[in-house]
């Protein structure tokens, strides 16, 4: 404990807020930006560790970003943030200590029958102090060659006397196919003043290794709590319940748990990321079971990736069975938790007040961050002493939170005011569409439109031909998320054409041209496992192929089969199947997907026009993308959309007359200039006099 009486005073004093950590970081009145606070109260003095509850986690960014510590005088508190441990991913403290060789000796014993033994002995220093938790561990290193030894570990005490502590133990480095190395041996608790390690071996060659000691433990983290999610939505289909969660958006669930009143089941989950920011990818599968029992046994619970979307959709197989009853459904999530340093408040009351929510913060820079590592493998040395100090809860005492109100300071003008202002004047009559848009109210001053497949078939691939304008044919700055979203477009089948044991269907989108990224089939043939390729018809008649494989479904499998294509813009598809001898298969529906993208508008309320489809613009180049993190960072209302129509303004005379100026007239100057060459040479050759004849 010697050493953590030395750590604790410098780590609760960096912890006490020096204005230096947060020097430039924030503007002046901080306090400003947050709707809601609680008050915080500590035990004593000292390193205090406050578990932040789902409700406050719940209003946040799901990195805490928009959420400050501030003192009793109003003043910004720095702290560490225990983010806390995906499952299985427990942090580890290494403590480590280098063994110093104090005695070395080597001897060889010859044998009848066998390769002469090499043995060596060495006498190893040992820490003045025990493991801080458990017990040493030593570990050897060698170069880089292969070799097998017998080791005898003894412990010497101060007398001399020896006590055996590890006895015909094996280490070990073997290469070849299959690899494999053993280079540490556990110890008992030691009490002696030295190590003895006597290593064995056959080879020619001495092993001369080094020695070290290590410590390890895992440190127990914040944590798990469980928050139930709304479910929006529940429907049957094909055998299979789809269920739709709302998802808080400082919720990020590393598990979802779910429960039912049926008794007893065993159902194949899988879950997928929808929404706003989402992009209907999988989040994790898995197989949920309970048999219904004195004590119920089973496994009700699967592991996700991160969720981005505002929704997660749950779809459970239940083949023939009867739906589970009664769905409910959790989010796991890590709690987190706030280490600070404050000092109580007077009589008991409050030392702080935490301030959070809104999404208008960026996230702090304090030092403190790094005083906790927050992935594996862990923390060695002094930082593992540090980090062991900061889950010991004699030296870190827990806080508690207040009930938690509105911010009486908050400032709820919208956030972006400093970026709602118009661009230069755009000309209409330049782009081939057009789409009439309402911006809403947007308490943050942000609003977003996700544009449809119908806008991606008139726009150029890179978007830049896209502009915002008002009713003054002023353009407003927006920013593009490229891959918001997604949508399954239905395609209208033709065919099969069959010939030579090969069906073709020709797929037709209801907008063209399209940019699939994968093409969804649903059949009700029960298995198959076909050859296939699929090719797109382009605007200029040529055909490419856009994936090739096969076409397979498991038996009892009755979800669609789902094919990755290259992105391409398309008019038209043909899916093209060996059958063989087999009957063509029969589609129930064939859809594309194609990814979607949103703007970002930071305009006031009212009309505006989103401009499309005008060839050779160069992209617009706004001030507003300098400041994406911070725009994107606010909560963004839906904007009304109108339909997409053919522009009655668009004029071919107007883009000539716009950007295409230069080079029109370029061109008809080069043309004339062509043709009075040659009207002077011509009347040159015309004024010669003709040949005499012989």
């Amino acid at each position: 404990m010697r050493r953590a009486c030395v750590l604790l005073p410098a780590l609760a004093t960096a912890l006490a807020g020096d204005p230096a950590w947060t020097e430039n970081a924030q503007p002046a009145d901080l306090r400003r930006l947050f709707p809601r606070e609680a008050e915080v109260s500590v035990e004593r003095e000292g390193l205090s560790r406050l578990v932040l509850p789902a409700e406050v986690m719940a209003r946040c960014r799901p990195d805490l970003s928009d959420l400050r510590l501030f003192d009793g005088k109003d003043e910004e508190v720095p702290f560490v943030l225990d983010a806390g441990a995906r499952p299985g991913g427990d942090l580890e403290v290494i403590q480590r200590h280098e063994s110093r060789i104090l005695e070395a000796r080597r001897s060889e014993i010859g044998r009848q029958d066998a390769p002469r033994l090499r043995r060596e002995i060495f006498d190893l220093a040992m820490p003045p102090d025990p493991p801080r938790a458990g017990a040493w561990v030593l570990v050897m290193h060698t170069s880089p060659r292969e070799f097998v030894a017998r080791v005898t570990i003894e412990s010497i005490g101060k007398g001399g006397e020896a006590e055996v502590l590890v006895k015909d133990g094996s280490l070990f480095r073997l290469g070849g196919p299959r690899p494999a190395v053993k280079d540490r041996v556990p110890l008992p608790p030691i009490a002696g003043g030295r190590l003895r390690v006597v290593l064995e071996s056959e080879h020619p060659f001495w092993i001369e290794p080094a020695f070290r000691l290590e410590s390890a433990r895992t440190l127990e983290r914040s944590g798990r709590i469980a928050v139930p999610l709304e479910i929006l939505s529940t429907r049957r289909e094909d055998g299979r319940t789809l269920v739709e969660l709302q998802r808080p958006r400082g919720i990020v669930p590393d598990v979802l748990r779910v429960e039912t009143s049926t008794g007893t089941f065993d159902r194949v989950l899988e879950v997928s990321d929808e929404g706003p920011t989402g992009l209907d990818t999988g989040l994790g599968s898995g197989r949920v079971f309970r048999v219904q029992a004195l004590v119920p046994v089973g496994e009700q619970e699967v592991e996700l990736r991160e969720a981005r979307g505002e929704r997660l959709r749950v779809a459970i197989e239940d083949g023939d069975s009867p739906p589970l009853a009664d769905l409910a459904f959790a989010a796991v999530i890590r709690q987190p938790s706030l280490i600070f340093s404050l000092p109580p408040g007077p009589t008991g009351g409050a030392a702080g007040i935490i301030r959070f929510g809104g999404g208008r913060a960026h996230p702090p820079r304090y030092d403190l961050a790094g005083l906790l590592p927050q992935t594996p493998p862990g923390a060695v040395g002094k930082r593992a002493e540090v980090a062991a100090l900061l889950h010991d809860p004699n030296v870190v005492r827990p806080a508690r939170l207040g009930t938690s109100r509105s911010n009486p300071v908050y400032d709820g003008a919208p956030a972006l005011a400093f970026a709602m202002h118009p661009g230069a004047e755009v000309d209409g009559r330049l782009f081939s569409h057009r789409r009439p848009i309402t911006v809403p109210d947007a308490p943050e001053g942000l609003s977003r439109l996700r544009l449809q497949p119908g806008d991606l078939a008139v726009l150029s691939d890179d978007l830049s031909d896209l502009r915002v304008a008002d009713v003054g044919s002023r353009q407003w700055p927006y920013l593009i998320e490229r891959e918001a979203a997604s949508e399954l477009v239905a395609c209208a089948i033709e065919g099969p054409e069959r010939e030579g044991g090969i069906s073709r269907y020709v797929l037709r989108p209801p907008v063209t041209p399209l940019r699939p990224d994968r093409i969804v089939l649903d059949t009700g043939a029960g298995f198959f496992d076909r050859g296939f390729r699929i090719e797109a018809g382009s605007e200029s008649g040529a055909k490419r192929t856009l994936a090739r494989g096969r076409l397979t479904r498991s038996i009892g499998d009755r979800r669609p089969v789902s094919i990755t294509v290259e992105p391409a813009r398309v008019e038209t598809l043909q899916l093209i199947i060996e059958d063989g001898d087999d009957a063509p298969l029969a589609f129930q529906s064939i859809q594309a997907r194609v990814v979607l993208p949103d703007l970002f508008l930071t305009a006031p309320p009212g009309p505006y026009t989103v401009l499309m489809g005008a060839q050779g613009q160069d992209a617009p180049r706004y001030e507003l993308e300098r400041v994406r993190d911070v725009v994107l960072a606010v909560k963004a209302a839906a904007i009304e959309s109108g339909s997409l129509e053919a522009n009655r303004d668009f004029s071919l005379r107007a883009r000539l007359a716009g950007r295409g100026l230069g080079q029109t007239v370029l061109l008809w100057t080069t043309l004339v200039a062509a043709v009075a060459i040659l009207v002077v040479l011509t009347l040159r050759l015309a004024r010669r006099d003709p040949p005499r004849d012989v």
